[in-house]
C-alpha cells in the first residue's frame, strides 16, 4: 500500500471514529434534552397547583404560570442566548443553567408560602377585575424568574453544544423534539404518579434532582468535542431581524392561543379533573414534539428550506386550527360515543378524554411544531443560534393567555375567536410569492368557511322540551340557565347541572337553616359558594343576621335573578352582601369574625375544588370564627366515594376535634352531609328548636321546608366526634402539599363503583350516634325516642335505595306501605314515614276502598298520637 493510499486509508477511519463518537454524543445530549423536558414540565403541574391555592381558580392559575413560564423563556433566550452562541464552553453554560433551575426550584418549596401571604394584600375584598388579572400574571412571572430565565437558555444551549455535530444543520429540531418529547412524559407521570405518590414538594425536590443529573450527564457527554465547535458570534438584533423574528412571535402567540381557547372549550364537555389537564397539555405536547421531530428528519434529507415550504406551512397550520375548531363542534357526539364503546372505567374514561384530546390537538400542533422548527432554524442560521428566534416566539405565547383569555373569548366567544386567530395566521406569511398568495386567500376563505357554517362551540344540556333561557361565557366558565319541560330552572356551568335550581329549592334552603339553628345566635354569617342563590337567601329568613356571600365565577351571581322565587330575594336585601371573588383568598383577606361560616357543595373532583378542603383552608376559616362560632362544609355524597370521605373528615377533624355529622334530608340519589366543626362541644336541650326560634317569619320558613321542631333537627344529626374519629381511621390528611383529594375524588366522577344511596347506606350502617352527646340533661324516655327517630330514619333510607335499585313493575302500595309502617311503629315522631302511607292511602281509596280502610287502620295502629289516619278514615264509604 503506498504511503498515500494508508495516510487517505487512516483519513477515513478517523473520520469514521468522529462520526461514531459525535453521532454517541448527540443521542447523549438528546436524552439529557428529554430529562430536562420532563423535570421542565413537572414543574410547571406542580408550580400552578401550588398557585392556584393563592390566586385563586385552577383556570387562573394556568394561565399565569403558562404566561410567567414563556415571558421568563423570552428573556432567557434574549439576554443568554448570544452569550452562549459566543461561548466556547455551551456544556458548561448548560450545566450552570440546570443547577439554576434546580436550586431555585427548592428556594420555591419555601418561597411560596410567603409570596401566598401576599396575595390577600395584593388583591384585597372586592378588587377590580383589572387588579386580579394583573396580579395573576404578575405575582407568578416574579415568582418564578429566575428558573424561567434559566430555562430560557437551555435550548440556546443545547443547540450550541448539538450543532457542531449535526452535519444537517437542523439541531433546533433535534432539541426541540427531543425536549418536547420529555415534557409529555414530565406532564403525565407528574399528574397521574409522582404528585398522588409523594405531593408537591416532594415532586419539586425530585425534578431539582433531575436537573442536577442533567447538568452532570451533559458535562461528561461533552468531553468529546466535536471537530468543528468553534463559537459564533451572533449579530445583533436590529430592524433588519424583523422579518425573521416576527413571525416567531406570531407564532407563539396563536400556537398558545389556540391552546388555551380548546382548553376552554373541552372544558365544557370533559370532568375537568387534575388529570383532565394534563392529557390535553400531554396531547398538545406530543404534536408538537412529533411536527419538530418530522420536519428535522425531512430537513435532513432535503436540506435547508426555501420561502415556499415555510408559506406551505403556515397555510396548513392554519387550516389544522380552523379543522380543529370544526372538530371542537362534534366533540360532544364523539365523547358520546366513545363512552359507549369504551368499558365505564377509570381507565375507559380517560381513554375517552385522550382522544378527544387528540383529534382537537394532534393535527393542528404537528403542523405548529415543525413550523416553529423551520422559522427557528431560519432564525438560527441567519442570525447566530436560537436565541434571538425563541425569545420572539416566548414572548407571543407569554402574551397569548393574557389575550385570548380575559379578552377575546368572553369578547366574542371561542368560534370567532378560532376565526380571528386562523387569519392572523396569514400575517406570518411571505407574501412575495404567488404559493404564499393562495395560501393566504386559502386561510382567509376557510375562515368565513368557518364563521358561516352551522357549528356551536357552545355545549349546553337541555333536556326534551325544555329551553336555554340565558348563557354567558366567562372567562373562567360557561354558565346556562336551562329550562326543563316541567317549567323548572337549572344553573348549568361548563355544560353540567352541578349548580341547582328551581326544583331542589327545599334542600339549597335547608342547608342555610340547619347550620344557622345550630347556633344559639348568630349575628353574622359568611357563605363560601352561593350557586343559584337559594341557601343565601334562605339565610335573610333570620332575623338581625348579617349576611356576606363570596362567589368566584361572576356569570354565576348574574343569573341569580332567574331562582328569585322565594323571598327574601336577594336584590335590594340590605342584609345581604355579595362579593365576587375567590373563597380561600377571602377568608385570608377578611379580619371581621363570623358567627357562622357555611360552605357550599365543593364538586371535589373538579380540577382546584380539592384544595378547599385542604387543612390550611379548615384552619384559616377556623381564624375567622367568632368565639363561640361554628362551620359548616356541605359535603356531596353523590361525588364522593367512601374513602375521600374518610380523608375529608380526618382532614376536618385535626381542625375541629369537636366535629359533628348531619344530613341535608332523606335523599338517596343525592344525598348531603355536613360536617359542622366549633371551637367548644356543645350539647343541646331537648326542645332547643322551640326556645331558639321565636320570629313569626322564621317560623313560617321553617315549616316550609320541615324544620318547626326539635326533633326534625336532632333527627338529622348523623354522628359525634368519637364515632366519625372511628369512621375515619387512619385515612391521610388532605393538605395544599399532600392534595389527596384532588387526585383521588376523579375516581368517583369517572367510573364510580357503587350507587349513591348505597353509599349512603354504607354510611349510616358504620356510624352509631349517641343521644346522650347531643342532648344536654335530656331525660331518658326523650333520648330513647331519638334513638327510635334515627332507627327509623335509617330504615326509612334503606327502603328508599333499595326501592331505587328495584326494575321492573312492582306493586308499590303493597311492597312500601307495609315497610313504611313498620317505621311509623319503631318511632312515632318519624313523619317521613307516616305522610306517604296517607297518600298511598287517597290513591288507593279511588280504586279499592277495603284497601285504602285497612291500610289507615294499621297506620292508626302504629302511631295512634296523630289523628290524620282517623280523618281520613271517616271519609271513605263504609264496609
Amino acid at each position: 500500500m503506498s504511503q498515500v493510499q494508508a495516510s487517505e486509508s487512516g483519513s477515513a477511519a478517523s473520520q469514521d471514529r468522529a462520526l461514531g463518537r459525535n453521532a454517541r454524543t448527540g443521542v447523549a445530549i438528546a436524552l439529557v434534552a428529554t430529562l430536562s423536558g420532563f423535570a421542565g414540565l413537572g414543574y410547571e403541574i406542580v408550580w400552578t397547583r401550588m398557585l392556584a391555592v393563592s390566586l385563586g381558580h385552577e383556570l387562573v392559575a394556568v394561565l399565569g404560570v403558562i404566561s410567567a413560564l414563556f415571558g421568563g423563556l423570552a428573556l432567557g433566550s434574549l439576554l443568554l442566548g448570544r452569550a452562549i452562541a459566543g461561548s466556547r464552553r455551551p456544556a458548561a453554560w448548560y450545566a450552570g443553567l440546570e443547577l439554576v433551575i434546580g436550586a431555585w426550584a427548592l428556594v420555591l418549596i419555601v418561597a411560596t408560602p410567603l409570596f401566598d401571604d401576599l396575595v390577600p394584600t395584593l388583591v384585597p375584598v372586592d378588587a377590580s377585575a383589572l387588579r386580579q388579572w394583573s396580579v395573576a400574571f404578575a405575582l407568578p412571572f416574579v415568582l418564578l424568574l429566575p428558573a424561567t430565565l434559566a430555562m430560557g437558555a437551555t435550548l440556546p444551549a443545547l443547540e450550541a453544544v448539538l450543532a457542531p455535530r449535526l452535519a444537517s444543520g437542523a439541531a433546533v429540531g433535534h432539541v426541540y423534539a427531543a425536549n418536547t418529547l420529555g415534557a409529555v412524559a414530565g406532564t403525565l407521570a407528574t399528574a397521574f404518579l409522582i404528585i398522588p405518590a409523594l405531593g408537591l414538594s416532594a415532586t419539586l425536590v425530585l425534578c431539582a434532582v433531575l436537573n442536577a443529573v442533567c447538568a452532570a450527564a451533559m458535562l461528561a457527554a461533552s468531553r468529546d468535542k466535536a471537530p468543528a465547535a468553534r463559537p459564533i458570534r451572533a449579530p445583533a438584533i436590529s430592524p433588519a431581524s424583523l422579518p425573521v423574528l416576527a413571525p416567531l412571535f406570531l407564532t407563539g402567540l396563536l400556537g398558545i392561543g389556540y391552546e388555551v381557547l380548546t382548553v376552554r372549550v373541552l372544558s365544557q364537555i370533559l370532568e375537568n379533573t387534575i388529570y383532565t389537564f394534563a392529557v390535553l397539555l400531554a396531547c398538545y405536547l406530543a404534536g408538537t414534539a412529533l411536527g419538530a421531530a418530522l420536519y428535522a428528519r425531512w430537513r435532513s434529507v432535503r436540506g435547508e428550506p426555501g420561502e415556499g415550504v415555510v408559506s406551505r406551512l403556515v397555510t396548513i397550520t392554519a387550516l389544522a386550527c380552523l379543522a380543529g375548531a370544526a372538530v371542537l363542534g362534534a366533540s360532544g357526539q364523539i365523547l358520546a360515543t366513545l363512552k359507549v364503546l369504551l368499558p365505564v372505567t377509570v381507565a375507559g374514561r380517560l381513554s375517552a378524554e385522550l382522544a378527544i384530546a387528540a383529534v382537537a390537538f394532534l393535527p393542528p400542533t404537528m403542523a405548529m411544531g415543525a413550523l416553529f422548527t423551520a422559522l427557528a432554524q431560519r432564525a438560527s442560521d441567519r442570525l447566530g443560534g436560537v436565541g434571538p428566534g425563541l425569545a420572539a416566539n416566548t414572548l407571543g405565547a407569554a402574551l397569548a393567555p393574557m389575550l385570548f383569555g380575559p379578552v377575546l373569548l368572553p369578547l366574542m366567544g371561542a368560534k370567532y375567536a378560532f376565526a380571528l386567530l386562523a387569519t392572523a395566521y396569514v400575517l406570518a406569511l411571505p407574501l412575495r410569492s404567488r404559493a404564499a398568495l393562495a395560501g393566504g386567500g386559502l386561510t382567509l376563505a376557510a375562515t368565513l368557511a368557518l364563521v358561516l357554517a352551522p357549528i356551536s362551540l357552545r355545549f349546553v344540556q337541555i333536556p326534551e322540551g325544555g329551553a336555554l333561557e340565558w348563557h354567558r361565557d366567562g372567562v373562567m366558565a360557561a354558565v346556562s340557565v336551562v329550562r326543563n319541560s316541567a317549567g323548572d330552572r337549572h344553573l348549568q356551568v361548563n355544560n353540567h347541572f352541578r349548580m341547582g335550581g328551581s326544583a331542589s329549592m327545599r334542600s339549597d334552603h335547608r342547608q342555610a337553616h340547619i347550620p344557622l339553628l345550630l347556633h344559639p345566635n348568630p349575628h353574622s354569617a359568611l357563605f363560601l359558594g352561593l350557586g343559584t342563590g337559594a341557601t343565601l337567601s334562605a339565610a335573610g329568613d333570620h332575623p338581625g343576621l348579617k349576611v356576606e356571600g363570596v362567589e368566584l365565577v361572576p356569570e354565576v351571581v348574574e343569573s341569580f335573578p332567574y331562582f328569585e322565587r322565594t323571598p327574601p330575594r336577594l336584590a335590594g336585601n340590605p342584609d345581604i352582601r355579595i362579593h365576587v371573588a375567590d373563597a380561600r383568598r377571602f377568608v385570608r383577606a377578611g379580619t371581621s369574625p363570623y358567627d357562622v361560616i357555611v360552605a357550599d357543595l365543593y364538586h371535589p373532583s373538579v380540577d382546584g375544588s380539592g384544595a378547599l378542603y385542604a387543612r390550611e383552608h379548615f384552619a384559616a376559616i377556623r381564624d375567622r370564627l367568632a368565639p363561640d362560632g361554628l362551620f359548616c362544609q356541605w359535603l356531596p355524597l353523590h361525588q364522593l366515594d367512601i374513602e375521600t370521605l374518610k380523608v375529608i373528615v380526618h382532614t376536618f377533624l385535626d381542625v375541629f376535634p369537636d366535629t359533628t355529622a348531619w344530613l341535608a334530608q332523606f335523599s338517596v340519589e343525592t344525598p348531603l352531609v355536613a360536617l359542622v366543626g366549633r371551637r367548644a362541644p356543645a350539647a343541646y336541650p331537648a326542645d332547643w328548636v322551640e326556645r331558639r326560634v321565636r320570629d313569626r317569619s322564621l317560623a313560617t320558613g321553617l315549616k316550609a321546608v320541615d324544620l318547626d321542631g326539635s326533633f326534625a333537627l336532632f333527627g338529622l344529626h348523623l354522628a359525634g366526634p368519637a364515632e366519625l374519629a372511628a369512621f375515619a381511621g387512619d385515612a391521610p390528611l388532605n393538605t395544599d402539599d399532600r392534595p389527596v383529594v384532588t387526585a383521588s375524588a376523579p375516581g368517583t366522577a369517572y367510573a364510580a363503583s357503587e350507587r349513591p344511596a348505597d353509599r349512603l347506606v354504607a354510611l349510616l350502617q358504620s356510624l352509631h350516634p349517641a343521644p346522650e352527646t347531643l342532648l344536654a340533661g335530656a331525660d331518658p324516655t326523650t333520648q330513647a325516642r331519638l334513638a327510635a327517630y334515627w332507627k327509623a330514619r335509617d330504615g326509612y333510607i334503606g327502603i328508599g335505595a333499595r326501592a331505587l335499585a328495584a326494575k321492573g313493575p312492582r306493586d308499590v302500595i303493597g311492597t312500601l306501605a307495609p315497610q313504611l309502617i313498620e317505621l311509623v311503629r319503631i318511632s312515632p315522631d318519624f313523619d317521613a314515614a307516616y305522610a306517604p302511607v296517607l297518600a298511598m292511602a287517597r290513591q288507593l281509596a279511588v280504586t279499592d276502598p277495603s284497601g285504602a280502610r285497612r291500610l289507615l287502620e294499621a297506620l292508626d295502629r302504629a302511631n295512634p298520637t296523630r289523628s290524620d289516619a282517623r280523618r281520613l278514615l271517616a271519609q271513605l264509604p263504609p264496609a
